[in-house]
């Protein structure tokens, strides 16, 4: 009897961390598919860094028709336009500002704190190089 004691206890102890660990895991990993759907819901755009060192940030950025970034500062940049596109900037005081874009066209932005909204009926893809 003993010796089966001395079995079923680790085992017991053992089964009982198995179920916390996995439940633990099982609560993270729908938090995050919650944030995911969040983001898909609201219609944010995505971006993918492509380069970065301690001088030069390099990211794409895609935003489809509807769908807007997130409002933050944003330092001085440039933009090179993959494809045309129409998109709306929204600054933090309220104002907007309606731009068109070519593909291949490059233009600068100042630093500002601004959100941009994809206003036309095509996906917008952007090269954003800034220095930090």
């Amino acid at each position: 009897m003993k010796s089966l004691m001395r079995v079923f206890i680790p085992l017991l102890v053992i089964t009982v961390m198995l179920a916390f660990t996995t439940g633990a895991v099982v609560a993270q990993e729908k938090a995050k598919e919650e944030k995911s759907k969040a983001a898909k819901t609201r219609g944010e755009s995505a971006t993918k860094v492509l380069f970065e060192n301690e001088k030069y940030r390099v990211v794409e950025t895609r935003s489809k028709p509807g769908e807007m970034n997130e409002m933050k500062e944003r330092k001085d940049r440039v933009i090179y336009s993959f494809n045309p596109g129409k998109s709306r900037v929204h600054y933090a005081d309220g104002k907007t500002e309606d731009v068109s874009f070519k593909a291949g066209e490059v233009r600068f932005r100042k630093a500002d704190k601004s959100q941009s909204e994809n206003t036309g009926k095509t996906e917008n893809r952007n090269l954003v190089v800034t220095t930090k």
